[in-house]
């Protein structure tokens, strides 16, 4: 079989920036980067590719150069960009260039035989994370996953919606009741909407087997006042630090300008407080507070 070598370069319009690059012959070898972005260490993550997963790739990208619609590369407003470049020892090199393609087009199958090889059950951490978050940009992740680790884990989406309840209960009923259960909905955006409305926490409630609970802080007053004990609750903690590397001071300030994070890094309060009145023209007070949090930011997340 000649040699294959697949790099997608992939800009989420939300999120930081990656790579996948799947190469080899017979059998190959996949790699998902995600290199240093602001104060987001860099994340590489690697596995073997079995020679079925790599023979349905190579015949789903020729198959989508093949069949290639220009209307695949226009770009739209909120959505993820992505420019490839496949190669084989049988052919030059033929770049080419997506924007959101929709299920059924074959630009699509291709991207659905490039994340089998990174499923979800073997990718955890912040790779895990982030291809996840970039499977919902291309309608690829389901709603709710169930993955066999012990205990079971029942891990939402992040982009999963209160349409989906239907789809995430009859999941949560295949498993038997008299097992453990972890409900991982850490992944979960701020915008999806209440959790409870999402899951049948009284059903959960009602299980023989344990049920714990991994969320975002926001999450977890609603299942407490379901009946959910809060001992049974795992907060995660949230980083001040944007999707795209930033700093997030006094709640909701992006911080930017590599100025302000210079003068954090020296140790330069003053500075650093005049800079940031100037750039968002707080009070003094505002801007003590900001330039206080951006310096515990940058000493606990260095920039290498």
């Amino acid at each position: 079989m000649s040699i294959f070598d697949l790099v997608l370069n992939i800009s989420p319009s939300f999120h930081r920036q990656c790579s996948i690059r799947i190469e080899g012959e017979a059998t190959g070898l996949a790699t998902f980067e995600a290199l240093q972005t602001g104060l987001l260490p860099r994340i590489t993550h690697s596995l073997p590719v079995e020679s079925e997963q790599m023979a349905t790739l190579h015949r789903r990208s020729s198959a989508m150069l093949m069949e290639w619609d220009e209307q695949w590369n226009q770009l739209g407003l909120d959505g993820i960009s992505i420019n490839g470049v496949f190669g084989s020892s049988s052919s030059k090199p033929q770049l080419f260039s997506l924007w959101s393609p929709k299920e059924g087009c074959a630009a699509h199958t291709m991207l659905a035989a490039v994340f089998e090889c990174l499923p979800f059950d073997r990718c955890s951490g912040p790779a895990g994370e982030l291809l996840e978050i970039v499977r919902s940009y291309l309608d690829l992740q389901p709603p709710v996953s169930i993955i066999n680790y012990k205990p079971t884990h029942l891990r939402l989406a992040p982009w999963v919606h209160a349409n989906d309840a239907c789809e995430v209960e009859s999941h949560l009923r295949m498993l038997a009741d008299d097992g453990d259960l972890i409900v991982d909905a850490s992944g979960m955006e701020r915008f999806c909407g209440a959790l409870t409305q999402l899951l049948p926490v009284e059903h959960l409630l009602k299980r023989r087997g344990e049920v714990r609970w991994i969320v975002r802080s926001e999450f977890s007053n609603a299942l407490i006042q379901a009946g959910v004990a809060q001992s049974m609750i795992e907060i995660v903690p949230a980083l001040p630090i944007s999707r795209k590397g930033e700093p997030i001071v006094l709640g909701g300030i992006f911080v930017g300008s590599s100025e302000l994070i210079s003068f954090a890094k020296a140790g330069e309060r003053m500075q650093l407080v005049r800079s940031f009145r100037k750039e968002y023209s707080l009070t003094i007070e505002q801007a003590s507070k900001a330039a206080a949090e951006l310096m515990e930011i940058v000493a606990c997340h260095p920039m290498h």
